[in-house]
Parts: C-alpha cells; structure tokens; sequence
C-alpha cells in the first residue's frame, strides 16, 4: 500500500492519517510543532488510544523557555486533555516528563498539577513500562509515583512490556523494552505500541532515537506496518554528547526502514536541530525512491514548522520578555514551578 498525502494533511482528512474508514492515526504534539512530546491519538471501530499524552519544555543553551513556547504548550496540552475524554486506553512507553502526565504541580516545564492529571487518567485504562525491571532509578521513581496515584482514579494499571490484548478486532501489541536510543544508554528503556485492525498496522517508537540500534528496527519491521511514528536522533547533541557514530547507525536504519514501510514520521529529539533536514532529508529521498514517504509531523499535519526550542535564542532577541517574566524565572524556589509564568507577550 502507498499513501498519497496530500499538501492538505493527509490522505483523506486533514489532521489525522485515514488507513481505513474505521483506523485513522492522529498525531497531536512534537518538537515541529513547537514543544517537546510525540503525543499521538490512534482510533479504530474498537477502541480509542492515546500514546504518551503530554507535552514538556526544557532547559537548554542557557534559556529558560520562552513565553511564546509556553503560549504553544498550553493550547497543546489543552487539546490533550480534550482527547482524553473520548479514549478507552492510554499507553505510557516510559517515564520521562514529555511522555507522561504528572500528579505534581510544575508550570517551569510541564504546565502539570493533580487536577489535570486525574481528568487525563481517570477512569481510564492505563498500560504503562514496567518499573520493576530494565529501568533506570530516576524513570523508576517517577513511574513509581505516577502509579501509586494513578491507581486511585483508573479502571486499571498493567505493566506492557511485550504483552497483547485483542480489542473486538483491534490487536495492541507492546514491544519488550528497548534501550532509549543506544545500547547502554542512561537514559533507561522504552517500549513501543504496535495497533492492528483490518489489515492495516501502525508503530509508535517513543525515543528509540532513530532507531539507532537495528534490534529495535527488526521489531519495528516484523510488524509489517502501514505507518510509523517515531522519534528521531539528537543530532543538537552530537558530537559532544551523542556519538557521531550512533547517528549513523540510525541513519541506516531509518534508510532500511523507509525502503519497506509507506509512511514513516520522523520527529521528536530531531526537530530539536535547526538543521533537522540535513540528516532527514537523504532519508525521505531514499523513501521516495521506494514509493514510500518519510516526513514530519508539521507535513503531515500541513502545518508550518514552528521549531521554538531550536530559535530559542532567536526569539529572545526579537521578542525581549518582561520584566515581570524574568523575575519569575529567577523565582525558582519560590513560585517557579507552582505558579504559572506571566505570559503577556
């Protein structure tokens, strides 16, 4: 199968990717989009599931976020929360901030508080990364703390890591974990989420960061997707961070990928780099090539590109913040986290 989307979005409506008239696939947040998530929506005629439902900021070149990414984070956020209350499921893949919904409050980079969190989960199912084994400490105590609270308001929590369920004709598939990124990575493990339903397939990779190791891309490929949405690799980060040879491998994967797969979106830690399409771009000519399509979720969307923490710098000197902002941001202790930023840009 080839999809043909159009500049309008996608191949039937614009803002979601039809496979079928009762499997549709809409992406709702990413780094393209101008805040750091891979928030995604997948409804078929069984079940409506919401992967990794949150949005997040960060710290990064010595700017705190700029208002204007707050502005974007809240609508974001917003429009999550909207989502949430026609879904059935809601997948977790692991526990970093930008993936999963907190009970605290915290304004600085998750616009999160308990409130929120409880309309997101409540009576909700939640399948989630197991915390008891191939998990770092940090992921372990936040997923520790989210399940604690979680199963208060839920209908359930379980642990998915490589476990199934049948949903009338809807099989959801969870990969076991897999590194985040590299082999050997501190960042922990993820698993992904591959979603069945008449005859057509779809993957959610979370931070498989490319894929950079082919062991994620196998198990990526063994389940014969129509679509895949993933997060692609740090290169911001490379070489001081990230090696240069791991970016590489993820190139080769993501290629191999794109030579069997009709549509691949590539986002997340990418976007981050405001020369994403340096790296990208011999990838979606690769695909092309092999009647298939490699793109972001801002084109799939038909959206512009709106890569705030890549111009960070950039915004700070064309839109100065207010005082009033910048003794809020130095209010750490204080109110930044608990209180809103004052947003009057």
């Amino acid at each position: 199968m080839v999809l043909h989307i159009m500049a309008d979005g996608n191949p039937l409506t614009r803002g979601k990717i039809q496979l079928s008239g009762e499997f549709e696939i809409i992406p709702l947040a990413a780094e393209s989009l101008g805040v750091r998530s891979l928030a995604t929506q997948v409804q078929t005629a069984d079940v409506s599931i919401l992967i990794d439902p949150n949005v997040a900021l960060g710290f990064r070149d010595n700017y705190h976020p700029h208002p204007t990414e707050y502005l974007v984070l809240e609508k974001l956020r917003t429009q999550i929360l909207q989502v949430a209350k026609v879904v059935d499921l809601i997948v977790v893949s692991h526990f970093h901030h930008d993936h999963f919904m907190p009970f605290f409050r915290n304004y600085a980079y998750f616009w999160s508080n308990s409130d929120d969190a409880e309309t997101l989960y409540g009576h909700k199912k939640v399948w989630c990364k197991d915390i008891r084994s191939q998990i770092n400490y940090s992921q372990q105590g936040r997923g520790y703390n989210f399940i604690r609270r979680a199963r208060k308001v839920t209908e359930e929590v379980v642990y998915a890591d490589g476990k199934a369920m049948k949903l009338g004709n809807t099989l959801v598939r969870f990969s076991p974990s897999v590194p985040h990124g590299e082999r050997g990575t501190h960042l922990g493990w993820v698993i992904m989420t591959s979603i069945r339903c008449g005859g057509f397939s779809m993957v959610h990779a979370s931070d498989v960061q490319g894929p950079m190791l082919k062991e994620t891309a196998d198990w990526i490929l063994h389940q014969k997707p129509d679509v895949v949405i993933l997060g692609g690799p740090p290169t911001y980060l490379s070489p001081d961070r990230v090696n240069p040879e791991v970016i590489a491998s993820a190139a080769t994967n993501l290629r191999s990928l794109s030579e069997q797969i009709p549509l691949i979106i590539v986002d997340h830690h990418l976007l981050r780099d405001k020369e994403w399409d340096r790296w990208l771009g011999p990838i979606q000519q690769h695909a092309r090539k092999h009647g298939n399509q490699a793109m972001t979720v801002a084109e799939v969307l038909g959206q512009p590109y709106n890569q705030l923490e890549a111009k960070r710098e950039s915004l700070y000197e064309r839109h100065p913040p207010s005082d009033t902002y910048e003794v809020w941001v130095k209010d750490i202790k204080k109110s930044r986290t608990r209180l809103r930023p004052p947003l009057d840009v």
